[in-house]
């Protein structure tokens, strides 16, 4: 299976499947640092898979704004495509916007998408925190496991 690390600095990003494919993004804004894109990814070819995951982790006052567009096309029959994006907001001044679509025009496909936006769980802080962590190492835990299956699958692919 093809492996993608995308460049998440373009504004816009368009990816045709041509062989099974995983797309793995992360971004990481700290102090005031914004990030716009927009990612579509396009199948044409039938019998095909592909998975997307973005993940984006913002502190400070950055933004995080991507809308994922997954496309199935006439032809592309028994596809098996799925685009997840997340966002884990860190401080109040921080923002993040994720809007996965799906545009299908075959039948006989299997297509998915889904995303979330939210902030540190202060349950988990207090646990971590009562455990002895200061805030900003308990935080720092939370993060990375949050990003820790993408890293895995970042890694693994160098």
């Amino acid at each position: 299976m093809k492996t993608i690390i995308l460049d998440l600095t373009k504004p816009k990003i368009e990816l045709l499947i041509n062989e099974d494919t995983e797309i793995y993004g992360v971004f990481v804004g700290k102090k005031d640092m914004k990030l716009k894109t927009e990612l579509t990814v396009i199948h044409t070819k039938p019998n095909l898979k592909s998975l997307t995951i973005v993940k984006a982790v913002v502190f400070d006052k950055s933004s995080f704004d991507m809308i994922g567009n997954l496309v199935i096309n006439t032809g592309a029959k028994y596809t098996d495509a799925y685009l997840r994006l997340d966002a884990l907001i860190m401080s109040a001044d921080a923002s993040a916007r994720v809007i996965p679509s799906l545009e299908i025009t075959e039948n006989d496909v299997k297509g998915g998408h889904g995303a979330t936006v939210g902030q540190v769980n202060q349950d988990q802080l207090f646990y971590l925190q009562s455990r002895g962590l200061n805030k900003t190492d308990a935080e720092s835990l939370l993060v990375d496991g949050f990003l820790s299956d993408i890293n895995i699958k970042i890694t693994n692919s160098s």
